[in-house]
């Protein structure tokens, strides 16, 4: 269905752009900070819109979820000391899993894959 882009939606649509990766009260915390008048339930009924219409997507990782901004196939790295989340692109795994469309005689569609370790600026940090 076509739906019309209100301004709302496109504020919440930016904001999740702005912040990458967000949980729900990350992202109404953002924008209760920097823009006024969106009530929780216009930023609720237009995430679940823009879930509806493919624009943006939930990711479960081990401990919550957030909402991204649908982009190019990647995975995702989360640093388990500061909770960054990082974008990886399936080169940058360096893995067969894309390749791979069968598992015994089942036909994979999709799949999401997460690693978890310690972020570069964290590495840094315990070295030093």
């Amino acid at each position: 269905m076509l739906r019309r882009n209100t301004n709302q939606r496109q504020i919440v649509y930016e904001a999740l752009k702005i912040l990458g990766h967000a949980t729900t009260d990350e992202l109404i915390k953002y924008i209760n900070e920097n823009y006024e008048n969106i009530s929780l339930a216009t930023i609720y009924r237009n995430l679940g819109i823009m879930l509806d219409d493919e624009q943006i997507k939930k990711v479960k990782l081990q401990d919550c979820e957030v909402y991204e901004t649908v982009k190019l196939k990647h995975y995702h790295f989360v640093c388990k000391h500061c909770g960054k989340i990082i974008d990886i692109t399936p080169t940058e795994a360096n893995t067969f899993i894309d390749s791979k469309r069968y598992v015994g005689n089942n036909r994979v569609d999709d799949l999401e894959v997460t690693y978890y370790g310690t972020c570069e600026e964290c590495l840094k940090n315990i070295l030093n």
